[in-house]
């Protein structure tokens, strides 16, 4: 477990923070997150140990279920939350805005592969996995190689299936696995971690900047609590074993992370989509002719003439992607495609056709070409995120 703050400098700090606060801290979280029994317990031990009062803050609809903007969270800093708890954060995404910032983690919190126990299992790349729709599980998936998928509309659905002998593999948030065998003592699951970025997140403390002595005293109260064993402790069930979980960030990289918010339908807590300058990607601009061809013979009865959406999602601006901070990467989106689609043929298409259209999407996204052209062979292995500069 790492802090945001080294930690002589938490201690340094601590001994010139001041004594209590006027009135009890106003603490918020997500009311429906598969965290929230931790995440009470640790605000619980955090703030006893800090000496500070605090009063959990009853959102209303405010945060639903599907989860909230980044706009949304940072409004609510600005006016009825003085800290978040169990904001998941990762440095591979979008940023919070400056006025909000991470105090410190409390808890690796990672997306892993899993089966249920006593299950019999062939080759977890040659069998079907559950994902939910539009969360970053889907995309891990794409970029772990995995061939076939389930994909159901939220994370309870997923464990289900897996729990039930649906699917034979799922991936999902760890939490969210820790709360299912919670409520259901009788079922255990099996998890490994995957091998990508997307997968490593932390469940973290999150507040304005103008709470920096508030910030100082929950992140020394975070430190202590870990150095005389009572973190690790109290987080050991939602825990998964640490060295089967690759290193998580340093502190220096996770300075300006982004959030998600882990509801029902695992929806990402992102910055607003507003339109952008266009980043290069590795294509060439021979190739986005022959893919709008390509897209138009074998893409548009599903996804419309302009991407626009139709049977399919669209493919174009922030209803794809958003402007910053996009969960999926090129490599994944690439992987997806030619594993997936054409949705009635599955990897029908030639791998020079599918690199065509992944130009060609790339290019109406906002992207400028690079010049050298993309490659079928290195698609897949593109680990940077896909961003909408179009509105």
């Amino acid at each position: 477990m790492r802090n945001i703050l080294p930690a002589a400098m938490l201690l340094a700090l601590a001994a010139s923070a001041p004594a209590a606060h006027a009135a009890p801290v106003r603490l918020c979280g997500f009311p429906h997150s598969a965290s929230e029994a931790i995440d009470s317990q640790v605000a619980r031990a955090v703030f006893q140990r800090a000496g500070l009062d605090y009063a959990r803050v009853d959102l209303g609809d405010a945060i639903g279920r599907r989860g909230a903007s980044a706009a949304v969270v940072d409004k609510l800093l600005q006016s009825r939350c003085d800290v978040f708890i169990g904001v998941p954060v990762s440095q591979h995404f979008s940023k919070l805005k400056p006025e909000s910032v991470v105090v410190t983690p409390y808890l690796d919190a990672a997306f892993v592969k899993f089966h249920a126990a006593g299950a019999r299992v062939s080759d977890a790349g040659r069998s079907t996995v559950a994902v939910a729709y539009k969360s970053p599980a889907q995309l891990i998936a794409a970029q772990e190689r995995d061939t076939e998928f389930d994909v159901l509309n939220n994370t309870d659905a997923v464990i289900g299936a897996v729990a039930q002998g649906k699917d034979a593999y799922g991936i999902a948030w760890y939490p969210s696995l820790v709360a299912y065998e919670q409520q259901h003592p009788q079922t255990h699951f099996i998890s490994t971690p995957t091998h990508t970025s997307l997968s490593q997140w932390q469940l973290s403390f999150i507040t304005s900047t103008r709470q920096a002595a508030l910030a100082r005293r929950i992140a020394t109260a975070v430190h202590g609590l870990e150095q005389d064993g009572t973190l690790p402790h109290l987080t050991a069930p939602w825990s998964l074993h640490a060295d089967s979980l690759r290193e998580m960030p340093s502190a220096a990289a996770m300075a300006q992370p982004a959030v998600f918010h882990p509801g029902e339908a695992g929806m990402l807590v992102r910055t607003a989509d507003d339109a952008a300058s266009g980043a290069t990607a590795e294509f060439s601009q021979e190739q986005v002719g022959p893919g709008a061809k390509a897209y138009a013979a074998d893409c548009a009865r599903c996804h419309g003439a302009n991407l626009e959406g139709r049977t399919g999602p669209t493919l174009r601006g922030s209803g794809f992607a958003p402007s910053s901070g996009s969960t999926m990467t090129i490599g994944g989106i690439y992987q997806y495609m030619t594993t997936n689609m054409p949705a009635d043929q599955p990897g029908m298409l030639k791998p020079q056709v599918y690199a065509d259209i992944m130009a060609y999407l790339l290019h109406e996204n906002g992207y400028k070409p690079s010049g050298k052209a993309l490659d079928p062979a290195h698609a897949g292995d593109d680990q940077k995120p896909f961003n909408s500069y179009v509105k």
